[in-house]
């Protein structure tokens, strides 16, 4: 035979073998691919492109990890937690864990016990105004957990006292997610004329839906109103691992809800924010707190945690029914917002903005590839921080990044009057962390 010849055939052998084993490999990944296809409800985004780190918060970072230098954990009794209720004048404070307790803890003692057993996981957790003995709470599924079937999604109130827990809402209205969002806006803000707006008494399987999410809550200086977030409402979420999926899409799936006692309603605040977390309401005309008895909400600060960003919502005045970006391209994932005596505006930032996510929001085509893989093989940032800023957010006065070595998922800042405290949003994570004033 010809050398051509052979040469040919040889070569014609070659791919035909490698054909042969080829197909079933392609075969092996068309099947994983199909199993692994993620849930329907997960909608990947435009490219997102997050910029700069704005130098305004470069400009207020701390020289030092402070929190690895001088963090402080007690009470290692304690489990990992998400937010802190603090009643330092009489030396305890309320601490919801991620074991399914809220926790007292004994200031004084250093001392804590588990309090009482919830529905569920306590999340946000806040203390009634003009009173020692409630407190409401968000309570939500745990990513990896199971509960009893009677435990229900919702907005709870505890009375210290008795220890009795009253279920204040665990349905919200049916929500079409088809609306216009206006020119000027990220999302959708709802004004007085709020369609829909529903008689708590009047809430059925027709009009309504069960609360899917619950993860933080805000309360008027009058106790009449609570605000609460819910990042997403698909059947089965949870918090955790359950946010994966929408933190990888950039879905705009958040809403805002406000349950209003004094007139027995719930309507939605807002809507078409990607993980509509933490929630922080501001006061008066022009956000100057007031924190006279006859204050009033007008406006409304949330965290869009995987976009990095503060977003405020105004709620009352000529300019009702728009947002305003207040800060953008943070360097961590914002969560949970409180105030200090002083109005001042402390923001836990959860995970730090890693240069991977950065690129993978501005190339999203690799993103059905991300939703496919374990969530142990997904890159997640080790850092964790976070930011003070001045009662009307235009300012930031402290910044800070630890290198996680210590503290893994900071939620939120608890500040009390000699030091602020650090929840840590890891199951495995035991005590109380906190930082003496003044910070280095």
């Amino acid at each position: 035979m010809p050398k051509k010849k052979k040469k040919a055939q040889k070569m014609k052998t070659i791919l035909t073998s490698g054909i042969i084993v080829l197909i079933p490999i392609l075969i092996v990944f068309v099947i994983l691919w199909n199993n692994t296809s993620p849930p329907d409800h997960l909608k990947i985004a435009p490219p997102f492109i997050i910029g700069e780190v704005p130098e305004n918060v470069i400009e207020a970072e701390a020289p030092d990890d402070i929190i690895a230098l001088d963090l402080i954990t007690e009470i290692p009794d304690l489990p990992g937690h998400d937010d802190i209720v603090l009643q330092e004048h009489l030396n305890r404070a309320f601490v919801a864990g991620m074991d399914g307790w809220i926790w007292m803890v004994n200031l004084y003692e250093k001392k804590a016990e588990p309090f009482v057993d919830v529905p569920l996981m306590a999340a946000g957790i806040r203390l009634v105004p003009e009173t020692d003995d409630k407190i409401v709470f968000c309570s939500s599924h745990l990513s990896g957990e199971t509960y009893p079937e009677v435990d229900k999604v919702g907005i709870y109130e505890l009375t210290i006292s008795s220890k009795e827990i009253y279920p204040i809402i665990n349905r919200v209205p049916k929500t079409v997610y088809d609306v216009a969002i206006p020119y000027d806006n990220v999302g959708t803000v709802y004004t007085e004329d709020n369609p829909t707006i529903l008689s708590l008494d009047d809430l059925n399987d027709e009009n309504s839906r069960p609360l899917v999410f619950c993860n933080d809550l805000d309360i008027s200086k009058d106790g009449n109103r609570i605000y609460f977030s819910e990042p997403f409402a698909y059947e089965g979420t949870s918090m955790g691992g359950g946010a994966f999926g929408e933190a990888i899409t950039l879905g705009t799936n958040g809403l805002l809800w406000c349950v209003d006692l004094e007139n027995n309603i719930v309507y939605l605040v807002a809507q078409n924010y990607s993980f509509l977390d933490g929630v922080l309401l501001e006061d008066e005309v022009e956000y100057e707190v007031d924190y006279g008895e006859n204050a009033k909400e007008t406006s409304i600060l949330i965290t869009e945690t995987i976009k990095f960003r503060i977003v405020r919502l105004i709620i009352s005045g000529d300019d009702a029914g728009s947002d305003q970006i207040l800060w953008d391209n943070l360097p961590g994932m914002p969560d949970g917002m409180d105030r200090d005596s002083n109005g001042n505006i402390w923001v836990g930032f959860l995970k730090s903005r890693s240069k991977i996510i950065t690129w993978v929001h501005k190339h999203p085509w690799i993103k059905p590839f991300m939703l496919r893989l374990p969530q142990s093989r997904l890159p997640v940032p080790k850092e964790t921080g976070f930011m003070q800023l001045s009662p009307d957010g235009s300012e930031v006065l402290y910044y800070t990044m630890h290198d996680g070595s210590r503290l893994s998922d900071i939620s939120v800042v608890v500040p009390g009057k000699a030091a602020i405290y650090l929840p840590n949003f890891q199951k495995e994570s035991k005590g109380l962390n906190k930082i003496k004033f003044p910070l280095r």
